[in-house]
């Protein structure tokens, strides 16, 4: 039988690629937010806090697990080496052959080792740190996976969304609206009914990028889980709620969110988004959960994933463009060799595609679609296509492109009121809507003219074929 892959047995494997430190003593109240990010910058390895100021040794906070690229492909399962556009392509070929791998069903499992209820329940005993130092509040949910139930199909969706502790037995859970945990939210209050509810606040690193991943409605998370791990995923049903619980969590909270009025929801927020700004507090509007059991494993372990200012992503590459790659391809555009983005919380508002062009309009036509593409539209403000000679990976060959084979008349479009993320900073205030807002579209063709193509200046540069075997011959 395949070995049970749960967050200790991921740390135990970045042990032994050294790809993992300890850090004892660290303060819950900004210092480990602020060692996340100084790591995340350098691309350094993951974090794992113990002996944390207020906090008993062994209830710990793991950071940073996947910010690296060799960390990245060992979760995917993919060759350990591979970098940048090939470890995206190579995720996106071994998504093809994507099969559910059904759950299993446990009697019980470790997440279970210790119950809280009742009185006794109080979400302060896990070090939830301020990542931030405008943050409102503690976060005890950003690595986090929400499981909700549609009470239609009774569909089982597994999402991340963050969740701030706003007392002993309550959090507030930011299901943005068209999310799918929030169109299940929405059916039950509006039958006048609370929404039960899972959260696992220490899940192991396939989950989590299960949850965080833009999987189609019908797709279910754990199945996806079991898939990438090669092992049906083990769940257990709910003590409270019924919804399936990961039997190897660290932390998992159950409740319900009540079909509370404005006047009784707390403050959420401000809270440091993955724009890179603070988003508003909002009153009145974030749905409260209130804990009704806590379950957690002797010396838990809390995985934090907070949202760091670019390029201090949580990810080393934009994994969402491997949809969007598909998608371009699947309207029928040709000769796609590569999408990538950058400030990525999905494939993000700064969007590049390479292709080889084939006809007249290629350029224009591949960013119109990537701007309404449904793993392209909520972030993309900018969509710029290249010539498939330029390495969309690197930004700084992105902007010599633009700069040097854009003629900005014919070839700068813009596209009205498309639809946005809601942590989109450049809204103004007064136009901001709970039903969700909108912002204009810059389209961008860097590509050479393709009516002049041939007449176009060579570039002054080695090919990369000649310079590798410069490298192979003279091994500098």
């Amino acid at each position: 039988m395949k070995e049970t892959q749960d967050l200790r047995s991921f740390i135990g494997r970045l042990e032994s690629m050294g790809e993992i430190k300890t850090i004892e003593g660290a303060d819950w109240n900004l210092e480990i937010g602020g060692l996340t990010e100084l790591l995340s910058e350098k691309r350094g390895p993951a974090l794992l806090f113990d002996r944390i100021k207020d906090y008993p040794p062994g209830f710990r906070v793991l950071t940073n697990p996947l910010a690296s690229q060799t960390r990245l492909a060992s979760v995917l399962g993919l060759d350990n080496h591979l970098r940048g556009l090939e470890l995206l392509n190579g995720w996106r070929m071994k998504l093809r052959d994507f099969k559910p791998m059904p759950v299993a069903l446990a009697e019980g499992g470790p997440v279970f080792e210790n119950t809280m209820a009742d009185g006794e329940i109080d979400l302060f005993r896990f070090p939830a740190p301020i990542w931030h130092d405008l943050d409102g509040g503690r976060y005890i949910g950003t690595g986090c996976c929400v499981v909700t139930k549609d009470p239609e199909s009774g569909h089982i969706n597994v999402g991340t969304y963050r969740c701030q502790v706003q007392g002993k037995n309550q959090i507030t859970v930011k299901m943005d609206k068209g999310k799918h945990g929030r169109i299940a939210q929405e059916k039950y209050h509006q039958a006048g009914r609370a929404c039960p509810v899972v959260i696992s606040l220490g899940g192991d690193p396939w989950l989590f990028l299960a949850a965080s991943l833009p999987l189609s409605l019908d797709t279910s998370e754990y199945e996806f889980t079991g898939w990438l791990q090669g092992a049906p995923f083990l769940v257990v049903p709910g003590p409270i709620t019924g919804l399936p619980i990961p039997a190897t969590a660290e932390i998992v909270i159950e409740g319900e969110i009540p079909p509370y009025g404005p006047e009784k929801l707390p403050q959420e927020g401000p809270f440091g988004e993955w724009p890179g700004y603070y988003t508003n507090t909002t009153v009145g509007e974030v749905p409260i959960m209130e804990v009704a059991r806590v379950y957690y494993r002797n010396d838990p372990i809390l995985l934090g994933v907070p949202t760091l200012k670019s390029p201090n992503q949580h990810l080393p590459i934009p994994l969402s463009a491997a949809s969007l790659w598909d998608q371009l391809e699947k309207a029928g555009i040709p000769e796609v060799k590569g999408v990538w983005g950058f400030v990525y919380g999905s494939t993000g508002p700064f969007t590049v595609v390479a292709i080889r062009q084939r006809y007249a309009g290629h350029a224009k036509q591949t960013a119109l679609v990537a701007c309404g593409a449904k793993a392209g539209v909520v972030g993309g403000k900018f969509v710029v296509v290249v010539d498939d000679d330029v390495d969309i990976t690197d930004l700084q060959d992105v902007i010599w492109a633009m700069s040097t084979r854009c003629n900005v008349r014919e070839a700068v479009d813009i596209v009205k009121g498309v639809w946005t993320t809601p942590v989109e900073p450049a809204v103004r205030p007064s136009s901001r809507s709970l039903r969700g807002n909108t912002m204009d579209r810059v389209l961008i063709d860097a590509c050479r003219p393709y009516q002049w193509l041939d007449e176009f200046p060579p570039v002054n540069a080695f090919s990369k074929e000649y310079k590798r075997r410069l490298e192979e011959k003279w091994q500098v």
